[in-house]
Order: C-alpha cells, then structure tokens, then sequence
C-alpha cells in the first residue's frame, strides 16, 4: 500500500517518523539532511550488501534506479521491514530535472513524468504487507486568490498526463496553527479544505485533525481495512453469537 504524506517545510512530516518501529522500518532519504529521529545514527544505518546479503536500513540516494532496486531487494529479502519512507521524494523529480538543465527538447519532460511515475506504480506493486510512505512537498497550482495545493511535481506535463495525487487513496496533509499566545501545534489533516488534494478513505479516520505520528497513521490505516479494531471484533462475535441462537432454535 501506498501513502502520501504532503506539506510545506517545517509542518512536521518527517519529523513524524520518530514513532515508527525502526526496527521494522527503512527510510531512503532523498537528500543529505540527518533524520529527525532521536538516536538515528544508533538505530538507522547505512543499507549496504555485505557478503551477498542486505543490511542495514538507511538509503540516501535521489537516483530513481538506486531507490528501485532497493525496493525489489526489501519486497523479496526483507521481510523483517513492514514500513519504507521516501522521504523528500519530489528530490527525485528535482534531481532528474537540474541532470538535464541544459538539454534541449520537450522530450526530457516525459521522461521525468514517466521516471517519477514508474516509481510511485512500482512501490504500489510490493508485497502486501510493506507499506510505503511518500513524502513530499507541496505546490500551489492555482493562484494567490484562488489556491490549490498539490503534490510537488515538475510542471504541466506530469500533471496534465499522470496526476500523481490520483495514485494515492490517501494522501495526508501537514497543517501548523499558531494560539493567541504564540504556542505552535502540529497537527496532519485528513480530510480536503476544498483547495488542496488530501484525501483518505471515507471512515477511515473520525477526526480530520489528528496527531502527527506516522506509526497511528499506519495502524488506523490497517485496523480500518482489516477490520481488527475493537467494535469490528465485537460486531463479529454477536453475529457468530446470532447465527449460533438461530442454528439452536432450528434444533
């Protein structure tokens, strides 16, 4: 499954992945910026194969290929890691585009849509179990007056010919708000203001402000999907209790 996670600098998103289970988790950093994680160097380190096996759980790279090859060896080789993080992954984009700053031609466009997209579709074919967390920037497409935020892209082409965001059923939003006295709070928002494209599944999430931590995100995510919370348990067993009453009256 794959999950957006969108916003502007500062809001909070990656410092959302300090709840995660590192020991189950494995983060590709799409720039050179330590994690924002207490104790990183101790439970994250470098991913690198050592005598024909992978360890580790920490990648920096933007390079497309790099990150794939590294998704297809966590997807058949790591079954230990449930959650992969993108992290800054519209660097991918950037980098793709100031590699072919100075060629010329329109056709280099489609490669960056095409490049950006078979990313996104190749993490969304992954084992069933492995979540993969995007996180990214986000754009006003729209104008001053009239607003409307998106994930990061590089232009029209890979927004006219994809929509990135519509590969996503969920797609959460960083928001910051400020009190009277100056306090800040970070929050992740669930549901659309009307001028942006985060989404969730309906139900999914009660509230459209919630807590900022990825590992909730994920779990709400699959209790939703799986039916494991509380009520869902509980609904199931008066239908087994009802189906057992009925079998009993027809004895």
């Amino acid at each position: 499954m794959i999950i957006g996670l969108a916003g502007l600098s500062g809001t909070g998103k990656s410092t959302s992945l300090r709840y995660l289970d590192y020991k189950s988790t494995f983060i590709i950093s799409c720039t050179n910026k330590q994690l924002q994680i207490p104790g990183f160097r101790r439970k994250y380190k470098k991913a690198e194969i050592v005598d024909k096996k992978p360890v580790g759980n920490w990648l920096v790279s933007n390079d497309y290929s790099t990150i794939g090859k590294w998704l297809k060896v966590i997807d058949k080789l790591r079954t230990d890691i449930k959650t992969v993080v993108v992290d800054d992954a519209n660097y991918c984009l950037s980098n793709n585009i100031m590699d072919s700053a100075l060629e010329k031609g329109w056709d280099k466009h489609v490669v960056f849509a095409k490049n950006y997209y078979d990313l996104i579709m190749e993490a969304s074919e992954l084992r069933e179990d492995l979540n993969v967390v995007f996180i990214s920037h986000i754009i006003n497409a729209g104008t001053d007056l009239d607003e409307h935020w998106q994930l990061y892209s590089s232009g029209k082409m890979l927004d006219r010919t994809v929509n990135i965001d519509g590969l996503f059923s969920y797609i959460l939003y960083t928001e910051r708000q400020v009190d009277d006295e100056g306090n800040i709070s970070y929050f992740f928002r669930t549901k659309t203001n009307g001028n942006d494209t985060c989404r969730s599944v309906d139900g999914c999430f009660k509230d459209k402000l919630i807590e900022p931590n990825m590992q909730k995100v994920l779990d709400t995510i699959h209790n939703f999907e799986y039916g494991d919370d509380e009520e869902e348990i509980a609904d199931e067993s008066n239908e087994t209790n009802n189906e057992d009453d009925i079998l009993n009256e027809a004895n």
